[in-house]
């Protein structure tokens, strides 16, 4: 091989080393997570009507939970701590249905644009909502999201009795 010929090679792969170190590497680095996943806890409820809002200031324990794929969502839409049952292992019928009243709860699958997050429930705590859809849209920064809910789809694909009347609005914290 000639000394031009290797001179050129050299130049060329120095070149090409040169390029490839200016570029950005993602080796070792882990993508930042989505805003919205992790735990969160909610500080306050709100229902919101075109000419009133009723609201809890101080949510009772509730929770939302979401990885990529999945989500669980349980809250109390009371702002008074649920009654415990006197016998815990054998709750009265009026206790069951006071019980039942007092919590609400969802968990599946999800889908999320920058904005807007579609759930789509595998339990319910209403039988037959299952493949029933939940549409909010939702907005997180630092360690507060809000999410409002402004649609939900049973599986029939009729809407509840609320739909278009009021949204419900979420406000909540980032669980430590």
């Amino acid at each position: 091989m000639n000394s031009t010929r290797i001179k050129s090679i050299a130049i060329f792969l120095i070149a090409g080393l040169a390029l490839y170190a200016c570029q950005p590497t993602q080796l070792n680095k882990t993508p930042e997570p989505h805003p919205l996943i992790g735990s969160w806890e909610m500080t306050s409820i709100h229902w919101i009507t075109a000419d009133t809002t009723y609201s809890i200031q101080e949510a009772q324990p509730s929770l939302f939970m979401i990885d990529t794929t999945r989500y669980a969502i349980m809250w109390t839409p009371q702002d008074e701590p649920r009654t415990p049952f006197e016998n815990l292992s054998q709750p009265t019928p009026e206790e069951m249905q006071a019980g039942f009243r007092s919590v609400v709860f969802n968990g599946g699958s999800h889908t999320m644009t920058d904005s807007t997050l579609t759930t789509t429930a595998y339990i319910a705590k209403v039988p037959g909502f299952e493949g029933g859809k939940q549409f909010y849209n939702y907005t997180a920064e630092n360690d507060q999201l809000t999410l409002v809910m402004f649609d939900e789809t049973y599986p029939d694909g009729t809407k509840p009795s609320w739909y278009g009347k009021y949204q419900t609005k979420f406000i909540l914290k980032r669980a430590k």
